[in-house]
């Protein structure tokens, strides 16, 4: 039974599964020591922990030298085009999840999806997924699920199993700029999740992620979506000079809170009860008021590529703000796009109350409306919400 985790072993046990020892960028390696070393410190695992640790963070390992290997095997994935993608950006609980998997319904749309992080190799463009792969990518999304009791109450998507739409700070996990709990949910230390360490670095991946996925397939414009965008402008628009960006907004109070409730029903059970939420909601608060401050400073908040939504409108008429979208940009909004759109919205299937609704507080926190309120002025003034 390990004691520690141990970076280099770990590197070595991808390199004996995969056969290859030298396609990862030494960078890589040097995040993951950051990360064990970090697990090593402050972790407190137990030995079956260090065990369970160690298998997620080898599959993670595994995944990111297939990648590497896979491109370095076909030259042409890294000539594709990633034209033109539709980003969803903005702070999580804003309607993000909605926009996106309405996007997906064009079909001149592709997003991605939970068996593609998890069972990316090989490209889906070389050769038919087998069956195996998609088993063992649902066999994890219900491990996940498993061990976050109540995370579908809030966020029901996950139901969609291997269709699942994933975010982009899971595909930045694949090369470590992230720490994302899907991919990590076995090891009971892990921080919540924040910004990428290296946002440059993140987005250049995830391009490469894209290419990976889109080669020798029918042309298709990518929808992805994201809940750091945001604070990455800069980087996002120098990986996707073409990118439109849909950014919904809505009241401050009602974002931050629903975002520490989910926060604690994912990360208390990963966790096992481990972080103090009060403790935990006054560096949060203090966090995201910093960070969003630098965002209203931020030129490329008036950028044309970006299209401003109040979730509000979206939530009244989704259907009306994705025309409006298509239309500003230029895009084909056909009548097969508005009808598939109308019948993912009346599916019960899709009701966002399917498990139930959750009764969010600022309570357990700690923390008032009026606390929020005032934290969050300038970006309710600049955004007008009300």
């Amino acid at each position: 039974m390990p004691t520690a985790l141990d970076h280099v072993e770990i590197l070595s046990a991808a390199g004996h599964a995969t056969g290859h020892f030298d396609v990862l960028d030494p960078a890589f390696g040097a995040r993951l020591a950051r990360l064990t070393d970090w697990l090593n410190a402050h972790g407190a695992l137990a030995p079956q922990e260090i065990l369970a640790a160690r298998r997620q963070l080898v599959q993670i390992a595994i995944t990111r030298t297939l990648l590497a290997a896979d491109r370095a095997r076909i030259p042409a994935i890294t000539r594709e085009r990633v034209e033109r993608p539709i980003v969803v950006i903005g702070y999580s609980r804003t309607g993000t999840t909605l926009l996106h998997s309405l996007l997906a319904e064009d079909e001149a749309n592709r997003a991605p999806m939970w068996w593609q992080s998890h069972q990316p190799s090989p490209p889906p463009g070389e050769q038919p997924v087998t069956r195996a792969r998609m088993d063992l990518a649902l066999r994890e999304l219900q491990g996940f699920l498993e061990a976050a009791p109540g995370i579908l109450t809030m966020h029901p998507y996950w139901d969609k199993y291997n269709e699942a739409l994933i975010e982009d700070e899971e595909i930045h996990t694949l090369a470590l700029y992230n720490i994302y709990p899907t991919l990590l949910f076995r090891i009971p230390a892990v921080p919540v999740m924040g910004g990428a360490e290296d946002p440059s670095g993140a987005y250049r991946f995830q391009a490469e992620f894209l290419q990976h996925h889109q080669w020798n397939l029918p042309r298709r414009r990518w929808v992805v979506k994201g809940c750091y965008h945001q604070f990455y402008l800069k980087q996002l628009f120098e990986a996707f000079p073409e990118a439109l960006c849909i950014w919904p907004h809505r009241d401050p109070v009602d974002v931050h809170t629903s975002t520490l409730a989910i926060s604690a029903v994912l990360y208390g059970s990963l966790t096992n009860g481990k972080i103090d939420w009060r403790e935990y909601a006054t560096g949060y608060l203090e966090g995201v008021r910093r960070a969003t401050d630098a965002v209203l400073s931020d030129p490329l908040v008036d950028d044309a590529r970006i299209v401003h939504l109040r979730f509000g409108d979206v939530a009244k008429d989704p259907i009306a703000a994705i025309r409006s979208i298509y239309r500003h940009a230029g895009l084909e909004y056909t009548p097969r796009f508005e009808q598939r759109m109308r019948a993912w919205l009346d599916s019960p299937a899709n009701r966002p109350d399917r498990y139930g609704r959750y009764p969010y507080s600022l309570e357990p926190f700690g923390l008032t409306a009026a606390r929020l309120r005032e934290a969050f002025a300038a970006y309710s003034k600049r955004f007008a919400l009300g």
